[in-house]
């Protein structure tokens, strides 16, 4: 980076902890947007352009930063705080970068061809999904399924943790400005993930159960998650939070929903055989049978009266479902490859 870049990564990490005076001061500096606006750009060409897995890693880790106090409730000492000119700033040119790239990973034949009818572009979409290989990965049918310990699975929720935690709140955030049948459908799936109204059913409160089962920790987290994982959960943010990706995120979340039933399945199976407590499996026990249910919903009621009403929304819906599915096989496969590293220096 030249002389007049910022570190973009500690500039936000550090500031985020600042007064309000400190940041008032910041948003009148705009000699320092620009350095920052400049350096984002820098990182961003390092990370995408000249293939830097670091500055990659680092635009992710920028974004869950940003994303950590999106999805936070405000504390009392913040709320004269004023965070969002510098870091939507920061936030807009890293996630142009992050989804211009995953789109130009995504081949042209997934995007085009669809029917343009409601009913059959589901069904489309479905195969779609169920082609590709991330729909049934050796990760789950073979290595989780038959081989992982509770080691493995702590990982795994480790992993997992960069989008279960929050979904609840990505509904939430999906809901708004919908026609009343997509809210409807929507909002029956997020009262879902709110326990129907009991506090020890909401599922992020189950998912925290899983985590807790195996003492994961939130410092275990951060210094163990996989930058595959993080890109999940920069797209799944992003995606959920912006209102102009609504029908990529329509996408990207329906192939979460329709996935999660045969992969979740293999992770029960793994937590049984190894005689975990069985209140830490709860939450994938009920996303089995629960997520079939979210699927046929979302697609029936979501994406198809949106690909009736105007057949290129299909386009879009179809972006966001391969976002998802080639970056879950990136995801996986690393997985994979870090199971079966532990597993062989295990077996010295």
């Amino acid at each position: 980076m030249g002389r007049d870049c910022v570190d973009v990564l500690d500039w936000i990490e550090k500031s985020v902890c600042l007064s309000s005076v400190e940041w008032e001061g910041f948003n009148k500096d705009f000699g320092l947007r620009e350095r920052l606006n400049f350096s984002c750009g820098e990182l961003v060409c390092a990370a995408f352009e000249g293939g830097d897995k670091k500055a990659r890693e680092n635009v992710h880790k920028c974004l869950a930063a940003i994303y950590n106090i999106d999805f936070s409730a405000v504390a009392l000492e913040k709320i004269d705080v004023e965070t969002q000119p510098i870091l939507r700033d920061v936030a807009s040119v890293l996630e142009k970068a992050i989804l211009d790239y995953e789109t130009g990973l995504v081949a042209e034949s997934m995007l085009t061809g669809y029917p343009c009818g409601g009913k059959e572009y589901v069904k489309w979409l479905k195969r779609l999904i169920s082609s590709h290989k991330s729909s049934v990965h050796p990760v789950y049918n073979d290595y989780i399924s038959e081989h992982a310990d509770a080691d493995d699975l702590a990982f795994y929720l480790i992993q997992e943790s960069s989008l279960d935690p929050r979904f609840d709140d990505i509904l939430a955030l999906m809901q708004i400005g919908l026609p009343v049948d997509q809210k409807l459908e929507l909002g029956q799936n997020y009262w879902d993930e709110m326990g129907n109204g009991n506090p020890d059913k909401v599922h992020s409160h189950l998912f925290q159960s899983a985590l807790s089962s195996l003492d994961i920790s939130a410092q275990r987290i951060n210094k163990e998650m996989l930058p595959e994982a993080l890109v999940q959960g920069s797209l799944s943010a992003c995606l959920a939070l912006s209102r102009r990706h609504y029908f990529k995120a329509v996408g990207y979340f329906g192939v979460t929903e329709y996935l999660a039933p045969r992969r979740f399945k293999h992770v029960v199976k793994a937590w049984r055989r190894n005689g975990l407590p069985e209140v830490g499996v709860e939450y994938h026990d009920l996303h089995i049978v629960i997520d079939t249910q979210h699927a046929n919903g979302w697609f029936n009621h979501v994406v198809a009266p949106l690909v009736e009403k105007d057949s290129a929304i299909g386009r879009d819906i179809a972006l966001g479902a391969a976002i998802r599915l080639n970056t879950s096989s990136r995801y996986l496969d690393q997985l994979l490859k870090c199971f079966e590293k532990n597993r062989e220096a295990a077996s010295v």
